[in-house]
């Protein structure tokens, strides 16, 4: 393996466990935890409480808090309970701390087991712990007491049963240091767990990189077949350009010769020049011609400042149950100027293409009555989709719009760090019955100039499709195509 492809392989790595890190640290819902239930309390003072704090049941963590927010003059807070937590009537939170310095989280207490389930929309009534400052008063209170005490037992623990009294204390401080000591090293425990997470972590990322490679080449494999198959198409196509060529020389050969005749006279035609009439209009007519000439060399020129672009590209989207957990496309990019481009793909979508089948039925009944009843079929086939997009280049972003897996939609990118980063915004499948539109973010850093790693998040609006993207890909420029079909060439004339 090459130096650069190590380079990629490392980076692409190093931007999948990042995703991960991410996804893990912002607890950002995936899969299962995408179906989390949603339940409301309300709490006089939730202060120390952020967004994202731990929601517990019997010390067991079972969600998170998603949302605080203020209603008249309490706190109503959001909680994101994980699939499978039951709430029964009589069910109340708590917002309370780890031990005395501990972070803040809610505690539910779910209700007894023989009370009937909790209706949906019940926001549970909930308790606040002492503020700090009204724990300060009342050490404040208590510092005054202490005073007293203190000054009580200035005189209580003089002489000797003094002596021994403040032996007796002595001896219960070291028994409370012993306890502390030992709940310390209780806490071990839960260092030794997280360490085994990220060992589980990197076990299944090593299983899952593979994976992606193998689908990575066998796309490769699947592009290297077409462009074997149609290597005769291409070879004709220059044959046939060449023939036209030395036709067109000859052509060109026998109305030169005409030409001659003409502006010496000879024939009826070169006589009929010869006349100044006849010159006049013919002169007219050849200017017209040269501006048809000069407007055709205009064009011809405009065509060899196009620019083409081959991406290959392949993805992984972990967050979908079933086979289909990855998309690939092949397409180019045409660039006919310096602010506009056509872009045409074939993406093997897993959703497959998606189409709507309206059948309208009339029953007459003996009464002379009509019913007509309307009837929309989605159906879906497993067949590749389709992106034709035009877009337009302006100076801080793109704007493109066209079809998106064979859907009418629009996007927007942004490149930043010199072009090596893109960022961009997808929306398409308006259409669609269940939450519309279909979007898609997706940040692309370029590794070299023709390897590129991107990662993002798909269709994050519906719970079922919503996916983090992990993938990679080649692009080929003008240049890099013109060597690609040199060294077929080569290949084929061995």
């Amino acid at each position: 393996m090459s130096p650069t492809a190590r380079v990629g392989a490392f980076m692409l790595a190093a931007l999948i466990i990042l995703g991960v890190f991410i996804v893990k640290i912002e607890e950002i819902p995936v899969g299962t935890k995408g179906a989390r239930t949603k339940v409301q309390a309300v709490f006089p003072s939730v202060a120390g409480l952020d967004v994202k704090s731990p929601v517990r049941i019997a010390g067991v963590r079972v969600g998170l808090v998603e949302r605080i927010e203020l209603a008249g003059n309490q706190a109503r807070v959001t909680l994101a309970l994980e699939p499978g937590v039951v709430l029964r009537q009589g069910a109340r939170a708590e917002v309370t701390s780890l031990g005395m310095l501990g972070d803040k989280y809610v505690e539910v207490y779910p209700g007894p087991l023989d009370a009937p389930l909790l209706p949906a929309g019940t926001v549970l009534a909930g308790t606040s712990p002492v503020a700090f400052d009204e724990v300060l008063r009342t050490a404040g209170d208590v510092g005054s007491d202490v005073k007293a005490i203190t000054a009580s037992l200035r005189q209580s623990l003089a002489g000797e049963e003094g002596q021994r009294r403040i032996d007796e204390i002595l001896e219960n401080v070291r028994q409370l240091t012993e306890h502390t000591r030992a709940m310390v090293a209780a806490n071990r425990a839960n260092v030794d767990a997280t360490i085994a997470n990220f060992r589980e972590f990197s076990q299944t990322l090593r299983e899952e990189l593979p994976r992606l490679a193998e689908k990575l080449n066998a796309l490769a494999d699947r592009v290297e077949a077409v462009v074997a198959d149609n290597r005769e198409n291409l070879s004709a196509s220059m044959a046939n350009i060449r023939d036209l060529s030395a036709r067109l020389r000859t052509s060109a050969d026998n109305l030169n010769e005409i030409s001659g005749k003409i502006a010496r006279g000879e024939g009826s035609i070169g006589k009929l020049v010869n006349d100044d009439e006849t010159v006049n209009n013919l002169n007219a007519t050849l200017k017209s011609v040269e501006s048809g000439v000069a407007s055709l060399k205009n064009t011809i020129g405009r065509a060899e400042r196009w620019r083409l672009d081959l991406t290959l590209r392949g993805e992984a989207l972990p967050g979908l149950d079933g086979d289909q957990t990855s998309r690939s496309a092949f397409g180019f990019d045409l660039a006919t100027s310096e602010r506009r481009f056509f872009r045409v793909e074939l993406v093997d979508s897993p959703f497959g293409r998606r189409s709507y089948v309206t059948q309208t039925t009339s029953v007459v009944y003996p009464d002379g009555r009509t019913e007509t009843t309307v009837q929309r079929t989605e159906r879906i086939k497993d067949t590749a989709t389709v992106n034709a997009q035009i877009g337009y280049v302006f100076p801080s972003f793109t704007l493109r719009a066209g079809l998106f897996e064979s859907t009418g939609g629009i996007g927007i990118d942004h490149q930043t760090l010199k072009n090596r980063l893109r960022l961009s915004l997808e929306a398409y499948d308006f259409d669609r019955d269940t939450k519309p539109p279909h979007i898609r973010l997706e940040g692309r850093y370029f590794l070299t100039r023709n390897i590129f790693a991107y990662a993002g998040w798909d269709d994050p609006t519906w719970s079922e499709r919503s996916t983090a993207i992990v993938g990679g890909g080649v692009t080929w420029g003008d240049e890099d195509v013109k060597y690609l079909l040199g060294t077929a060439g080569s290949l084929a004339g061995r």
